[in-house]
């Protein structure tokens, strides 16, 4: 009886130290997770991007110096440490491109890859992840900075507080960038796109000694470095007014990332990009809306036609002029008027008369004075 009571004590006492210890493996288990969890936070630092997928969360953190930290989440915010790892596709300034495999940091939960140095205004970088057998891919263009310097001057525009939605005179969006308030519009039909620079009350300034680098995510990533307007590309346009270029854009593009240079400062702005947030990148993502109807085409045309006409006819004169001016002018000098260019016929054609060279019939009549002599002459015989 003893011994039963003795075993059965012993018994709960070993279920007891089982339970407790299973306990403590659960409770080890959590906290490593919870570890894990927060190293990978501090190891790939604040100034962190983030892209949000269909099948989880993608966070970047590119150096100056080309290394890279990268940590992948799924649906349910849970870091994915096992099964996953990926490659980078380096392009540089001159077009050339590197490979570069992104491998998973067993320590930390990250993926680690090192990278060239970034050098450009912006440097595109495509990656694919493979998440338990299944791809992630997308692009980032990266500043000199880094993303830390995407990440800083989200915060700084943040700052500014530019009302939503706030369109710039021309009818395009308006993005602020460094100390810069930048319009961006393309025309939708010939892919022309053009960046104003604006003032405090948005109203467009030169340029002056602006660079401004361009990169778009759309069908197919495009870095395109624009360049200042020159005095004869359409009518009324000063040299300086805008910089411009061509994208290759048949829908408003998933991302759209500005770099401008000026003076020695450089300062970068992602579209649509919150500090801190995710930004989305999936099939359903929204698009920045740049692609727009423009009467640039049009404007071009008239100041052709306006020219040739001054050519012709020096009457008309080609009025220096922008916006409703422009449009005032062409329709007032555009109409050549059919005399200014007709030739009249008394101008071409030579009437040439006939000379009057008729001779004079001889005059037979005898005066009054000569019949009366004659009569008199013939009388005496």
């Amino acid at each position: 009886m003893k011994i039963t009571k003795l075993s059965g004590v012993f018994a709960m006492l070993l279920i007891a130290a089982a339970a407790g210890c299973g306990k403590g493996e659960q409770q080890v288990e959590a906290n490593a997770t919870a570890e894990v969890t927060a190293t990978a936070e501090s190891a790939i630092g604040e100034g962190a991007y983030v892209e949000e997928h269909e099948s989880g969360k993608a966070a970047f953190n590119v150096a100056a110096d080309g290394n890279v930290k990268a940590a992948v989440t799924g649906p349910d915010g849970k870091p994915i440490r096992e099964d996953v790892g990926g490659t980078l596709l380096w392009k540089d300034a001159s077009g050339e491109e590197k490979t570069v495999p992104l491998t998973l940091d067993a320590k930390t939960g990250l993926l680690v890859a090192a990278g060239p140095k970034l050098e450009a205004d912006l440097t595109q970088i495509g990656y694919t992840l493979n998440v338990a057998g299944k791809p992630w891919s997308g692009t980032l263009h990266v500043p000199a900075g880094g993303t830390a310097e995407l990440h800083a001057n989200a915060k700084g525009a943040a700052d500014l507080g530019l009302p939503e939605g706030k369109l710039g005179p021309h009818g395009g969006r308006i993005e602020i960038v460094g100390d810069d308030r930048l319009e961006l519009l393309v025309d939708e039909a010939t892919g022309e796109v053009r960046v104003y620079v604006l003032d405090v009350d948005l109203k467009p300034v030169d340029i002056g000694e602006r660079k401004v680098t361009l990169g778009v995510v759309a069908d197919a990533p495009q870095v395109v470095v624009l360049a200042p307007v020159a005095a004869t590309a359409t009518a009324g346009v000063a040299a300086g007014a805008y910089l411009t270029g061509k994208l290759a854009l048949a829908a408003d593009p998933l991302k759209v990332t500005i770099a401008v240079r000026n003076a020695g400062r450089s300062a970068v702005a992602l579209c649509g990009y919150r500090a801190g947030a995710a930004f989305a990148v999936h099939a359903h993502a929204p698009r920045v809306k740049v692609r727009m109807k423009t009467d640039w085409h049009a404007h071009a045309h008239a100041h052709a036609d306006l020219k040739a006409k001054a050519d012709i006819d020096p009457k008309v004169h080609v009025h220096a002029a922008s916006g409703a001016a422009a449009r005032a002018n062409a329709k007032a000098n555009v109409h050549v008027k059919a005399p200014s260019v007709r030739v009249t016929p008394p101008s071409v054609n030579v009437q040439i008369k006939a000379p009057s060279i008729s001779i004079p019939k001889p005059t037979f009549k005898a005066s009054a004075s000569a019949r009366a002599s004659a009569g008199a002459k013939v009388g005496t015989r």
